[in-house]
């Protein structure tokens, strides 16, 4: 029987701790859409600091949270 580990790579091409940063982004993501908070979103994906979530944030989009809400929201008013 595989391990979690190995049947997550053979199922997802992906490691467990790649799958789990993809998700918590994703979820970071649609947060900051609804105009979440930035501290409240850190701690609802499990981070223990706001600073820890932001660096994660800016390392997988290039972009602060804070900069990605306001990217969004224009994009969005633009395509109304």
């Amino acid at each position: 029987m595989p391990t979690l580990a190995r049947q997550f790579q053979r199922e997802l091409g992906l490691s467990f701790i790649q799958w789990r940063n993809r998700l918590r982004l994703l979820r970071a993501q649609a947060a900051l859409k609804e105009h979440h908070a930035i501290q409240d979103i850190a701690w609802q994906l499990g981070y223990s600091h706001p600073s820890a979530f932001i660096a994660m944030f800016r390392q997988h989009t290039g972009l602060s949270p804070e900069r990605y809400r306001r990217q969004w929201r224009n994009h969005a008013s633009d395509c109304i």
